[in-house]
């Protein structure tokens, strides 16, 4: 229905994949999936199902949400996008549209753009020595003690954690799982987004919440595809 970062608004994807591969073909958001992906590896785990959340931070702010064993996806499919929640209705632009979202301030652009010292909308190109640029190179120019990146990993890691303390609020999840670029600085971030949650959460054992990183090399969305059909 709307896919912001391509630009696509009701786009039958899944019919057109069919169409063409003369397969069937099952459609799900990123966020959905990582979830989908690690409620299916612990599904013989009955004490490990509960209430969790995945949050997956990349270009975007994929988020899924799992309730007593069950993936939520809502009445119309959009549920769990708290990537789209306002931390600031005046802030930077977000790629839906909006301003002031909570993704438009912890997506890998909006990190890449702090530490380049200007706001850049997702809404058009990417100046070309930002894109050629990662978060991965940002991490390591932080580790070999450039303040600036280190600075900008802390901001993220802040506002990445004021947006968990809302979604703990909201749904009050057992666990989060943390997947992402960013997750290769978790031993320099953890501390701060930490009390970011401690800060904003209304519940304060919710500052003890199990926080468990996935690694890239885990393919939650592949596997979250697998395990959707």
């Amino acid at each position: 229905l709307f896919a912001p970062r391509l630009g696509w608004r009701d786009v039958p994807l899944r019919d057109m994949l069919s169409a063409l591969t003369k397969l069937p073909v099952h459609i799900e958001n990123s966020g959905r999936a990582c979830a989908l992906a690690q409620l299916w590896a612990s599904r013989t785990d009955t004490g490990s199902f509960g209430d969790f959340a995945y949050v997956s931070v990349s270009d975007g702010l994929g988020i899924g949400i799992v309730v007593r064993g069950e993936l939520l996806r809502g009445r119309h499919n959009v549920a769990g996008e708290f990537g789209h929640t306002p931390l600031n209705v005046d802030g930077p632009p977000c790629a839906c549209g909006a301003a002031g979202c909570w993704e438009a301030y912890v997506s890998n652009l909006a990190t890449l753009s702090r530490y380049f010292g200007r706001e850049i909308s997702p809404r058009k190109p990417i100046p070309a020595e930002i894109s050629q640029f990662t978060v991965e190179d940002l991490i390591a120019r932080a580790r070999g003690g450039d303040g600036k990146a280190v600075a900008a990993l802390q901001a993220t890691a802040h506002y990445l954690g004021l947006g968990l303390a809302s979604l703990v609020n909201a749904v009050d999840p057992a666990r989060i799982y943390l997947g992402g670029e960013i997750i290769g600085a978790w031993d320099m971030i953890e501390a701060t987004l930490r009390q970011a949650i401690a800060a904003r959460a209304l519940r304060p054992a919710a500052t003890d919440i199990e926080i468990i990183t996935v690694p890239s090399q885990d393919n939650p969305r592949l596997r979250g595809a697998a395990a959707l059909i």
